[in-house]
């Protein structure tokens, strides 16, 4: 009986992938990928939902963008979008499929890496699997210039691994009180864990004025304490639509192109297309430095 490894080895091998003695530290990367990571201290801000704008609109300027879903055990990005995946990221740590097998076409031209509810197994896998699925991981990489990770909510070790490994973490908080606090836990825990880049947006505000004192606030606590400010990146208003275009499986930013939400998505895509910086490492070859999830 062929066990997964050697089943691993194969897929490797077909893709034509040169298997090393050690983990990949950077010298395989993609220098001109940018990962950024959409976050939130607590679920309901509307993570989801920005995180799949602005992949799109990044996608409307003819770049290449992969959508990871890393919302262990939740994830609804394909739900979102009414597809039906084949295949999960739990085949293909089982090795019945290669990564790029997973990945699944999306709207407007972004590919979507569906259904990571498996990836916190990674943590219990040999050395030799383990290398091996690294290597998949660094090479799909090659094919993006950006890759956005929709994280879980909260300050888990799963969300905050991605959050603090990407190069930029996109904190989403809405005016509620406890949107506030959470938010705070969640800039505390990132810079501890190393995050040097975190940008703010205010969603689900009620004006202008009501999102920027929001930031402020927590800006405020973050500085006084934290003695690093944070960066807004836009306020984002409250729309009625957009459930309606949920329980739909419609996007708000395709059905109203010249809403003012939509405006906002786009200024925020190019804040965030300008300002990204890139490291030397790849974004998957920073995410294995540390133990997953530990």
């Amino acid at each position: 009986m062929i066990d997964q490894a050697q089943k691993l080895r194969e897929l490797v091998e077909s893709r034509n992938l040169q298997k090393t003695s050690s983990p990949p530290t950077g010298n395989v990367n993609n220098k001109s990928c940018r990962s950024i990571a959409i976050t939130s201290g607590k679920g309901g801000v509307g993570k989801t939902n920005i995180s799949l704008f602005l992949a799109l609109v990044l996608a409307s300027t003819r770049k290449r963008v992969l959508l990871l879903d890393a919302d262990l055990g939740l994830a609804n990005v394909h739900i979102l979008l009414g597809i039906a995946p084949k295949h999960d990221i739990s085949h293909f740590i089982k090795a019945e499929c290669r990564l790029k097998d997973i990945i699944c076409k999306g709207p407007g031209g972004i590919d979507i890496l569906p259904g990571a509810s498996g990836l916190e197994n990674l943590a219990n896998l040999d050395s030799g699997r383990l290398e091996l699925l690294q290597h998949e991981f660094a090479a799909i990489e090659q094919d993006y210039d950006y890759i956005l990770i929709d994280t879980g909510a909260g300050i888990g070790a799963a969300v905050t691994q991605f959050a603090s490994r990407a190069d930029m973490a996109v904190l989403v908080m809405t005016p509620e009180p406890t949107s506030l606090a959470d938010a705070y836990a969640m800039v505390k825990v990132l810079y501890e864990r190393g995050c040097t880049h975190i940008g703010t947006v205010v969603n689900m505000a009620n004006s202008d004025i009501d999102g920027s004192e929001t930031f402020d606030r927590l800006n405020a606590i973050v500085v006084k304490f934290l003695k690093k400010p944070l960066e807004l990146l836009g306020t984002l208003p409250f729309d009625r639509d957009l459930p309606k275009c949920v329980r739909r499986q419609k996007l708000l930013v395709v059905e109203k192109a010249e809403s003012g939400f939509t405006v906002r998505i786009q200024a925020i895509a190019r804040k965030i297309s300008g300002s990204v910086p890139v490291r030397k490492q790849s974004f998957f070859s920073r995410l294995w430095e540390r133990k997953l999830f530990g």
